[in-house]
């Protein structure tokens, strides 16, 4: 069998690189901080280019205070909903340490929802267990193999991670600066609206 001196080794590790064929194991943001642009817009809230890039960890978001949780605070009750990818997590259920639960709406108007159901919350029971799920066809998303959209009248009702308020949300893009769909374009950037009473009623305007 051939065999390859370390000089060997190293001129075929530099010739990768120069090449740029040496892969990461990771995404190249696994490591940075997760980001998100809020604003408001009349009776929104609007969240535009929340990241979530990272293969491993979520990008935890706060409805309440409308801002990005660090992942160091993942088993608190300071965040409501997490993205990852195209999976959505919600702060409640077995493996979550809040009182929170979330549900899909099809065929509801957004702006045409006024209060938010009593009962019907589904929680994340275990990893392959979520409150939506692709998988179960309960997913906020359309996958033609090249893009991703939102499917149309499809709301997010939360209940927030201290079980006493209530959010509705319409996913709006997943592109950043949520621009047109496409193979090239870049992904992973949720842009969406909500509301959320903490007055503890279910009433939205």
């Amino acid at each position: 069998m051939p065999r390859f001196s370390l000089n060997t080794a190293f001129n075929l590790l530099g010739l990768a690189l120069a090449l740029g064929i040496v892969v990461s194991c990771t995404s190249p943001n696994d490591g940075a901080t997760p980001t998100a642009e809020f604003g408001t817009s009349g009776t929104d809230i609007t969240v535009k280019n929340c990241s979530a890039e990272s293969e491993n960890r979520f990008t935890l978001v706060s409805l309440q205070n409308k801002t990005i949780i660090p992942n160091s605070d993942s088993a608190t009750t300071k965040w409501d909903i997490g993205f990852r990818k195209t999976t959505i997590i919600v702060n409640g259920g077995k493996i979550r340490v809040g009182q929170g639960g979330m549900q899909r709406l099809q065929n509801q108007s957004y702006t045409a929802l006024k209060e938010a159901p009593a009962s019907g919350y589904r929680t994340d029971e275990a990893e392959d267990d979520l409150a939506i799920t692709a998988k179960s066809g309960e997913g906020w998303y359309n996958y033609s193999g090249t893009t991703i959209t939102p499917i149309k009248d499809v709301v997010l009702v939360v209940r927030t991670a201290d079980g006493k308020s209530y959010a509705k949300i319409e996913i709006e893009s997943y592109y950043k600066d949520k621009a047109t769909p496409s193979i090239t374009a870049a992904t992973r950037f949720y842009s969406f609206r909500y509301q959320i009473q903490t007055n503890g009623t279910r009433q939205f305007q």
